[in-house]
């Protein structure tokens, strides 16, 4: 028996999933070529601008900011835009703009626009379906026989992880399908979470993290933001402080994504995510810039939800007791709890085996922000946000108290928030910060860039306890 692309995408489009919007009737041809011949097909010029860069980071499948001419045509052949390579060669050479030799977002959205790519609409799906065909026809015969569909249900039994296992309706075979954490295990993230989230862990975190997003989401809000400002991967060095936990390492974490959009990451981030490499560290990073380039900075404590909704626990993979999350913030605050007055970090000289300095600083760190947690929703919640302004607070010294940084750069952007680790249902991000910084003859100038890239911020004052715990926590320095 032989499953070629239409069979799989008619596969895939079981509705008790939700899992593909396209029609199973749709013809293989239709899946490479024009929709133009359509009369009730949009023109592309009536897209919205979300539309547009929907469709266009769907087919930058290097995560680049660009598509390279090497690239376009099958790029293009994903839109389902079937075109000669004479074709291919004038549309490219029309909207490389700026002759680099690739096309960014800005001159995607143009090209959107020219009558040989009318009636093209920017779905999701077909891509869906063209990536997990190509990714087991092994043998590129453009058919997946028996063979080539086993290895599929072997992948499944050797990988039961939940963070690479989406099952599959199929109702021709009864077959399931394994996609790792790509294009294809985002997309199926979003349209399986309501099979299998966990729904006070869900509840919960909708109440202490009002507004937090899928890290692959924020990820992508982060790089189209990015991306109109001139930020690439070519020009831009990536630096993180975060918790060293290795949960934030997960694939679908945001640090991991982040890192392979933009290629590298420098750690400035130990225990709780505080940036433990301090000034000499972030000078480390400043003289890694490329010549003229531009710094990136994401910044956050994290925090687990379990499924029972407790805030600061977490299940991890492999291990049936539930455990911290973060360990070093909820340690810290257990310190301060049963010693409020701290001493002094002892002398490892005296006391070898008292050596923890880090977790000595957060705790020091943390007393005098520990006001008022009485009123918040959850202690736990509200150690964490205080850990943020922390964070926050360290980062932007180590900018400030730079002074040779503009000779090495000429912008630099700051993201900060929270991250969610969950056991199921993907991890997430609370944002709390993005801005980016500049200098000229007037000085340094600052650029909110938060509304353009979230939204709305979120209402916190129910969740810290009071208006003053909302206005401390966004005191920025």
């Amino acid at each position: 028996m032989k499953f070629n692309i239409l069979i799989i995408s008619q596969l895939l489009v079981a509705r008790s999933f939700a899992f593909l919007a396209a029609p199973a009737s749709r013809t293989q041809s239709a899946l490479y070529s024009s929709y133009a011949s359509s009369s009730t097909q949009r023109r592309s010029d009536t897209f919205s601008d979300s539309e547009l860069e929907t469709a266009f980071f769907s087919i930058d499948v290097d995560s680049k900011g660009s598509i390279p001419r090497s690239a376009f045509g099958e790029a293009i052949a994903d839109l389902g835009v079937d075109l000669s390579q004479v074709q291919l060669d004038l549309l490219f050479s029309k909207y490389d703009a700026d002759k680099g030799g690739s096309i960014d977002l800005d001159e995607f959205k143009a090209m959107m626009s020219d009558p040989v790519l009318a009636g093209v609409t920017p779905q999701r799906d077909v891509k869906f379906a063209m990536d997990l065909f190509k990714r087991y026809d092994a043998d590129n015969s453009g058919t997946i026989d028996k063979g080539e569909f086993r290895n599929i249900a072997r992948e499944i039994q050797l990988d039961a992880r939940r963070r690479s296992l989406f099952s599959v309706a199929a109702a021709a075979v009864g077959a399931t399908v394994v996609a790792d954490y790509s294009q294809e295990y985002q997309f199926s993230q979003k349209k399986f979470r309501s099979l299998y989230i966990e729904p006070k862990a869900e509840e919960a975190q909708k109440i202490a993290f009002p507004t937090a997003m899928l890290s692959s989401d924020m990820d992508e809000a982060i790089a189209r933001t990015l991306y109109k400002r001139g930020f690439t991967p070519k020009n831009t060095i990536f630096a993180h402080s975060v918790c060293s936990d290795e949960v934030n390492n997960a694939p679908e974490q945001l640090l991991p994504l982040m890192v392979k959009r933009w290629e590298e990451g420098f750690s400035l981030g130990g225990l709780a995510g505080v940036p433990f490499s301090g000034k000499s560290g972030f000078q480390a990073y400043l003289h890694h810039v490329p010549d003229g380039g531009k710094l990136l900075i994401m910044f956050a404590p994290h925090v687990g939800i379990d499924a029972a909704g407790k805030i600061g626990a977490l299940q991890r993979d492999g291990q049936v007791k539930v455990s911290s999350a973060c360990g070093a913030a909820v340690g810290a605050y257990k310190v301060l709890q049963t010693n409020p007055s701290v001493a002094s970090i002892p002398d490892v000289e005296d006391a070898p085996e008292s050596f923890d300095p880090q977790l000595e600083s957060i705790v020091k760190m943390l007393k005098p922000r520990l006001s008022g947690i009485e009123k918040a929703v959850d202690p736990i919640t509200f150690v964490t946000y205080q850990l943020y302004a922390i964070i926050r607070d360290k980062i932007c010294d180590c900018v400030s108290q730079t002074p040779e940084l503009w000779e090495y750069t000429n912008e630099i952007a700051l993201v900060g928030g929270i991250m969610i680790n969950r056991h199921v249902g993907g991890d997430f991000f609370q944002p709390l910060s993005f801005e980016s910084r500049t200098k000229d003859e007037t000085g340094v100038k600052r650029t909110d860039l938060y509304q353009d890239a979230f939204g709305q911020t979120a209402n916190l004052s129910n969740v810290l306890g009071s208006e003053d715990a909302v206005a401390c926590l966004y005191n920025k320095k």
